[in-house]
């Protein structure tokens, strides 16, 4: 097992691995893909629908599908004439890639419905982003680092984001939706504030 690299805090110069510090409390600067991993990993699954995890895919569901569809319609009405089977075989690519992106979004869907209508509401500390492996417009997509408590203990769990966003506040509060081992970070709501 690799050791970690140990780091000095700024705000109480005690010796630090990860994110937080565990004494004062204070941001350290660590960065997540180098720190220590304090507590057991849990696997998560995202929740959340967005252009990355629903409409794209959608876009290649439907375009997909009609490509298929209308090659096959080609070869059975027989506007290939010598070529049918050909055509028809051609067909098959397009159809699977429908059918595939189809179910990428309806996987999302019914992840996100589920969490919404079972969903119980908790509160998560977040640690940090890493790189994830998924490149959004050449900038890869983030995946935040957030410790949760469960019914064995505190967890990380390494959310992907699907986006390139860095908008979460290192040490600060996450409000959380999860179902089993689904999570979904709720948005802040807004307080109205009667006059």
């Amino acid at each position: 097992m690799e050791k970690s690299k140990v780091y000095t805090c700024s705000h109480c110069g005690a010796a630090v691995t990860s994110e937080i510090c565990p004494y004062c409390g204070s941001v350290t600067n660590v960065n997540t893909s180098d720190a220590y991993m304090e507590y057991p990993m849990l696997n998560c699954k995202e929740a959340a629908l967005g252009f990355w995890t629903t409409l794209f895919p959608l876009i290649f569901a439907v375009m997909f599908t009609i490509a298929g569809i209308a090659t096959l319609m080609v070869a059975i009405t027989g506007l290939a004439e010598d070529d049918s089977p050909l055509v028809m075989l051609m067909s098959v690519p397009f159809l699977l890639i429908g059918i595939a992106a189809a179910v990428i979004v309806l996987k999302n869907v019914i992840r996100y419905i589920t969490v919404k209508s079972k969903g119980k509401h908790i509160t998560g500390k977040f640690y940090g982003y890493t790189d994830d492996n998924v490149l959004i417009n050449g900038r890869p997509a983030q995946v935040a680092k957030i410790l949760v408590d469960t019914p064995n203990g505190k967890r990380f769990i390494m959310y992907q984001l699907g986006s390139t966003d860095k908008n979460i506040d290192i040490n600060s509060e996450v409000n959380l939706l999860v179902y089993k081992n689904i999570f979904m970070i709720e948005k802040n709501k807004e307080e109205v504030i009667n006059w």
